[in-house]
C-alpha cells in the first residue's frame, strides 16, 4: 500500500513538474504545399525534446471572419462547399467586419444555420472602413480557454493590409499565439469593389495631451499576422477556397509537449529532427512564432 502511493505520488510529481500543453503546426512539400504524411512524433523536436504525442483531423473550433461588402452571391458557391467538409465535432462562429464588427453567428454545428449566416453577412451595402485587425481581436474574444483536443482558427476573408487599426499586428500576434489560434487569410480576389473603402485617421481624444491620443501605426500586414500563427495566406478565386481551408486544417498536427513549469504558457521552438529533414528533404514546417523577416516589402 504505501509503495502504491509512494508511486500515486511520483506520478503526480512528474505532471506538475511537466505540464502538458499542445501547440499546432504544419509540415508539407516546400513549392508545392501538399501535407508531408507519415510524420510521427519522433520526426519533431521541442526545444531539444520530441513531443509527447502526435494527432491529425482533430475538431475544431473555426470563426469564420468576412469584411462585409457585397460580392454579388460570390460567397454562396463558397460557403455550401465549406458547411460540407466541417467534421461532426465542429464548431463555428460567423463574424462580419467593416465599420464595426457584427456577430452574425454564435457557436453552432447546424451546417443550414452557418451556410445562411455566411451568405448574409457579406452583402453589406454601405461606406465600409475594412479594419480587419479590430476583426479578428473581436474574433479572438470569443474562445474560451483552449480545450485539449481541439484546434482552434479564424479564417478571414479579406484584404491583406489594414490602414486604419491602431493595434499593433505584433502585439495581436502574441495574443493569437498564445491563446493557441491559427489565423488563415484569403485575399478577397474581387477585382471591383462595388463599395468604396475609407481610411479615416483614428478618432481624438478631445483635450487630452498629445502624448496621450492614440497614435496611426500605418500600414500593416495581415499576412504577417497569419504566417506568424502557423497560419496560411492564400488568394482564393475559386469558390472552394473555404472548404480548402478546413482541409488545410485536417491536416496540421497537433504535437502534446511538456512545457517548461515556469513558463508553461510560453510557445516552444518546434523543429524538425536532422533524421526528418534528411528523410523529408523537402519539407517545410510552419509553427507559430514571431518573425519579422518574413514582413514582405
Amino acid at each position: 500500500m504505501r509503495s502504491l502511493l509512494s508511486a500515486l505520488v511520483a506520478i503526480a510529481s512528474a505532471n506538475a513538474q511537466c505540464p502538458q500543453r499542445e501547440i499546432t503546426v504544419q509540415v508539407q512539400q516546400r513549392n508545392i504545399g501538399e501535407p508531408i504524411a507519415g510524420l510521427t512524433p519522433a520526426d519533431f523536436a521541442i526545444e531539444g525534446a520530441p513531443p509527447l504525442s502526435l494527432a491529425a483531423r482533430l475538431p475544431a473550433d473555426i470563426v469564420v471572419l468576412i469584411e462585409d461588402r457585397s460580392r454579388g452571391g460570390f460567397l454562396a458557391g463558397a460557403a455550401a462547399l465549406f458547411v460540407k467538409s466541417l467534421l461532426p465535432e465542429d464548431r463555428v462562429s460567423v463574424l462580419t467586419y467593416g465599420v464595426s464588427t457584427k456577430r452574425q453567428l454564435a457557436w453552432s454545428h447546424d451546417e443550414e444555420k452557418i451556410r445562411l449566416a455566411m451568405e448574409k453577412g457579406a452583402d453589406g451595402y454601405s461606406l465600409q472602413i475594412a479594419r480587419p485587425l479590430y476583426g479578428v481581436v473581436d474574433a479572438l474574444k470569443l474562445f474560451g480557454k483552449p480545450i485539449p483536443g481541439r484546434q482552434r482558427a479564424i479564417f478571414l476573408l479579406g484584404d491583406n493590409q489594414d490602414n486604419g487599426s491602431q493595434i499593433r499586428v505584433e502585439q495581436l500576434a502574441a495574443n493569437l499565439i498564445e491563446e493557441r489560434v491559427t489565423l488563415d487569410l484569403a485575399i478577397d480576389p474581387a477585382p471591383k469593389r462595388i463599395i468604396p473603402r475609407l481610411n479615416v485617421p483614428p478618432p481624438s481624444l478631445g483635450n487630452e495631451a498629445p502624448g496621450q491620443r492614440p497614435a496611426q501605426v500605418g500600414q500593416q500586414s495581415v499576412e504577417l499576422l497569419a504566417q506568424s500563427t502557423g497560419g496560411a495566406v492564400d488568394k482564393f478565386p475559386e469558390a472552394d477556397y473555404l472548404r480548402d481551408m478546413r482541409e488545410r486544417l485536417k491536416s496540421r498536427l497537433t504535437l502534446t509537449y511538456c512545457a517548461d513549469p515556469k513558463h508553461p504558457d510560453r510557445p516552444p521552438a518546434v523543429q524538425l529532427t536532422p533524421a526528418a529533414k534528411q528523410k523529408y528533404e523537402d519539407a517545410e514546417l510552419q509553427a507559430p512564432g514571431i518573425n519579422l523577416n518574413k514582413r514582405k516589402p
